[in-house]
């Protein structure tokens, strides 16, 4: 789950999803699978997704994703 991207939306004042989903101009249950980590957008739309909430591209899909690979690779050096 991109929890980075569902605790910044909320924080930008976008509780309801289908404001957001109507704002990038996708369906509400295709944002969903984004934020659930069930579909990977695009550049050009992580883009608009990062436009609409204030963002970069890196700071709401990849350092979180850097942050996951880090513990679990750490987490199998431990086993």
């Amino acid at each position: 789950m991109r929890i980075n991207l569902r605790n910044t939306r909320i924080k930008q004042g976008y509780k309801d999803v289908d404001k957001l989903a109507n704002a990038i101009g996708i369906s509400s249950s295709y944002y969903y699978k984004i934020e659930q980590g069930k579909r990977t957008p695009g550049i050009d739309l992580a883009k608009r997704i990062a436009d609409v909430l204030d963002q970069t591209v890196d700071d709401l899909f990849f350092n979180q994703n850097l942050d996951e690979m880090s513990r679990n690779q750490k987490e199998q050096e431990v086993s």
